[in-house]
C-alpha cells in the first residue's frame, strides 16, 4: 500500500513540474547536461514571425543637396556635440548616439540607422552639408524617417535645417532656419518653426505653424515630409498623405509681417477720463424700513413634529450582536463596551433624537443695500491709445526665400532611449521624395506591417446576429424594469405613493402598464373572436342537414334527430328503445 502511495506521489510530482516548466524544460539534444548552456540555448529570444524580410540595398539621389542612409557609420561626417545648452552649465549634451539595425519590429535586414542610446539626457550631434543650400530659387523639401522603438513619453525627435555658415560647437544656441519633426511632451505634434529676419531691425523671429498635425506613437517606421513652395505655400506630410498645408504668410503664429500701425506705447489714460457707462445713483437714499441685519433664514414656527418621530430614541445604539472578545483584560483594556451602530427603530421612523423646527426663507430678507445704478452723465466710452506708424514695419511677400542651410542637426531631450532616424534627404525634387518614398520607405514599412500582425494576430471578428442584439437589449431592459419596480415598491411603503412616483426616473412603471394594458387588450380581443366563433356554429347545421342526400348521411340525421328527442325528455328513459326499434325496423327492410 506505501509503495503504490510513492508511486502515485512521484506521479503527481512529475506532472505539476511539466506543467510549470513546459517545453523550456526540454533537455538539450546535443548530449549535454544543460547545466551550463547559456538561457538562448534552452529558449530563443529571436520571434519566429515567419516574414520574409527584404535586403538593405544602397539608394542613390545624385541631385541632392543632402542624403544620408548611415551606411558608413557616424564619423567622420557625423559629430556629437559636447557643449552646454545656452546658458545651462549643467545640461552638457552627454547622451549617446550609436549607428545600429533596428531592435524592435525590423523590416529590413542589413539597414543601419542613427539611434539615440541614453535615455533622459541631451543629445546633440550634425553633419554639415557640402555645399550650402539654397531655397529660395526651387523651394525646399526635406525628408526622414522616424522610428520610436521604445515608444515615446517625453522627448523629441525633430531636425534642424542650420543656417549657413556653420561656426562653433551645435548647440541650442545654433542658429538654424527651419525645424521639423515630431515631439511629444504633454501635446504631441510635428513641429514646424522657420526663422526670419527683420530687414529693418536685423533681428530673427521664429514662426510656428498653426493647428500642427499629430504624429503616430508606435514602433513602425514612419515618413515625415515638408515642402516649401516658391508660391509661398507648405505642405506637410506623414507616410505619403498630407496632413497640413498652409501658407508662410497666413498659417504661422506671429505673423511674417508685422501691421502697419500699432498703440503708442507712450499715450496714457487721461486721470478725468470716465469708462464706466453706469454709476451709483449719488442722491438715493436707504428707505427707512430697510433692514439690512434681518437674517436670511428663520424657524419655520407653523411646522409641526411628524407623527412618525420618535423624540426618545437614540440615533446610535450598542451593537447587540456584538460579543466581548475572548482575549479581553479588564485590568489592561478597561472595561469594555459594545461598538455603537446606527438605531434600527429610526430607519423605520420619520426621525429619532430631539425634534427642531427646521429653517424657512425669511420673507423680510432684503440683504445689503445698495443705490440704484444710474448712466454716468460723464461716460466717454472705452478708453484705447492712440495708434500710430509701427517704426518695424516691413512686407516681405516671398518668405519662402529662407536664410541658406549649411548643415543637418538633431539637438533633442528625450526620457526614451531607441528613436532612430534614417534616409535624411535635402533638396528640391518632390519627385526624387516620392522615389525615396516607393523604393526605400515603403518596402520598409510593409514589412514591419506583417512581422507586427504575425506577432500580435488579431482574433477573428465575431459578428453578433441584429436578433441577438435585439435580444441582448430587450433583456438588459427588462432586468433594468424590475430592478426599478423592486425600488419603486420600496419607496411606496416608505415614503408613499406621491414621492415614489416622483423619484421613479427609468419609465419602468410606464412601461409595466404599457405592458399590462397590451396584455388586457389582446385577451379582450382573443375573446371577442371566440364569441364571434360560437355564435357562428349553430346556424350552419341546417345547412349541413338539408344538403345530405346519400343513405349514410339521412341515418345519421335520423340518429341526431333521434337523440335530440331523448334529451329533450325529463326522464330520457325510452329514448334508447325508440333508438332500437328504428333499427330493427331497417334491418326488416
Amino acid at each position: 500500500m506505501t509503495q503504490k502511495l510513492n508511486i502515485l506521489l512521484l506521479l503527481a510530482l512529475a506532472f505539476q513540474a511539466k506543467r510549470v516548466c513546459g517545453e523550456n524544460a526540454a533537455v538539450p539534444n546535443d548530449g549535454s547536461s544543460g547545466k551550463d548552456s547559456p538561457a538562448s540555448a534552452l529558449v530563443s529570444d529571436e520571434p519566429k514571425h515567419g516574414v520574409s524580410l527584404p535586403a538593405f540595398a544602397p539608394f542613390s539621389v545624385p541631385n541632392a543637396a543632402f542624403w544620408e542612409q548611415f551606411a558608413g557609420g557616424l564619423e567622420p561626417h557625423w559629430k556629437g556635440s559636447q557643449a552646454s545648452k545656452d546658458g545651462e552649465e549643467e545640461a552638457r549634451y552627454s547622451g549617446e548616439w550609436a549607428v545600429e539595425e533596428a531592435t524592435e519590429l525590423v523590416g529590413i535586414t542589413g539597414d543601419n540607422m542613427l539611434v539615440v542610446k541614453s535615455e533622459a539626457r541631451h543629445h546633440a550631434i550634425s553633419a554639415p552639408l557640402d555645399k550650402p543650400f539654397d531655397p529660395a530659387p526651387h523651394g525646399l523639401v526635406f525628408q526622414y524617417e522616424v522610428k520610436l522603438q521604445n515608444n515615446l513619453n517625453c522627448g523629441g525627435a525633430y531636425a534642424k535645417l542650420l543656417t549657413a555658415p556653420l561656426s562653433g560647437e551645435f548647440s541650442d544656441a545654433t542658429p538654424y532656419t527651419l525645424m521639423f519633426g515630431p515631439d511629444k511632451c504633454g501635446d504631441s505634434k510635428v513641429h514646424l518653426i522657420y526663422r526670419h529676419k527683420n530687414p529693418v531691425t536685423g533681428e530673427y523671429t521664429q514662426h510656428h505653424l498653426k493647428q500642427p498635425p499629430t504624429p503616430p506613437a508606435d514602433r513602425l517606421t514612419h515618413l515625415y515630409t515638408l515642402v516649401v513652395h516658391t508660391n509661398n505655400t507648405i505642405s506637410v506630410s506623414i507616410d505619403g498623405s498630407e496632413r497640413r498645408a498652409g501658407s508662410l504668410l497666413e498659417d504661422f503664429e506671429p505673423p511674417v509681417n508685422p501691421p502697419k500701425e500699432i498703440d503708442d506705447p507712450n499715450d496714457k489714460k487721461p486721470s478725468d477720463w470716465e469708462d464706466e457707462e453706469k454709476i451709483p445713483d449719488p442722491d438715493a437714499e436707504k428707505p427707512s424700513d430697510w433692514d439690512e441685519d434681518a437674517p436670511l433664514m428663520v424657524t419655520d414656527e407653523d411646522a409641526v413634529m411628524p407623527k412618525g418621530w420618535l423624540e426618545n430614541e437614540p440615533l446610535m445604539v450598542e451593537d447587540p450582536e456584538a460579543e466581548k472578545p475572548s482575549d479581553w483584560d479588564d485590568d489592561e483594556d478597561g472595561d469594555w463596551a459594545a461598538p455603537m451602530v446606527p438605531n434600527p427603530r429610526c430607519a423605520e421612523a420619520d426621525g429619532c433624537g430631539p425634534w427642531k423646527r427646521p429653517l424657512k426663507r425669511n420673507p423680510d430678507y432684503k440683504g445689503k443695500w445698495t443705490p440704484p445704478l444710474i448712466d454716468n452723465p460723464r461716460y466717454k466710452g472705452e478708453w484705447a491709445p492712440r495708434r500710430i506708424a509701427n517704426p518695424e514695419y516691413f512686407e516681405d511677400l516671398e518668405p519662402y526665400k529662407l536664410a541658406k542651410i549649411g548643415g543637418i542637426g538633431f539637438e533633442l531631450w528625450t526620457m526614451q532611449s531607441g528613436i532612430s532616424f534614417n534616409n535624411i534627404y535635402l533638396g528640391d525634387s518632390i519627385k526624387d521624395a516620392a522615389q525615396i518614398a516607393k523604393n526605400v520607405w515603403e518596402p520598409k514599412h510593409d514589412a514591419e506591417i506583417a512581422v507586427r500582425d504575425a506577432l500580435n494576430p488579431k482574433p477573428p471578428k465575431v459578428e453578433k446576429s441584429k436578433t441577438s442584439e435585439l435580444l441582448e437589449l430587450l433583456k438588459i431592459r427588462l432586468a433594468d424594469i424590475a430592478l426599478s419596480i423592486g425600488s419603486f415598491y420600496d419607496a411606496l411603503q416608505r415614503d408613499g405613493v406621491a414621492v415614489a412616483l416622483r423619484e421613479e426616473r427609468s419609465g419602468a412603471i410606464a412601461s409595466a402598464m404599457a405592458a399590462s394594458g397590451l396584455c388586457w387588450l389582446v385577451w379582450n380581443l382573443l375573446a371577442f373572436v371566440r364569441l364571434l366563433r360560437g355564435s357562428a356554429v349553430p346556424a350552419q347545421a341546417p345547412s349541413r342537414a338539408s344538403t345530405a342526400k346519400d343513405a349514410s348521411s339521412n341515418s345519421n340525421s335520423d340518429a341526431a334527430a333521434e337523440a335530440a328527442t331523448t334529451s329533450a325528455r325529463p326522464d330520457g328513459g325510452s329514448g334508447g328503445a325508440a333508438v332500437k326499434r328504428k333499427t330493427a325496423k331497417s334491418d326488416k327492410s
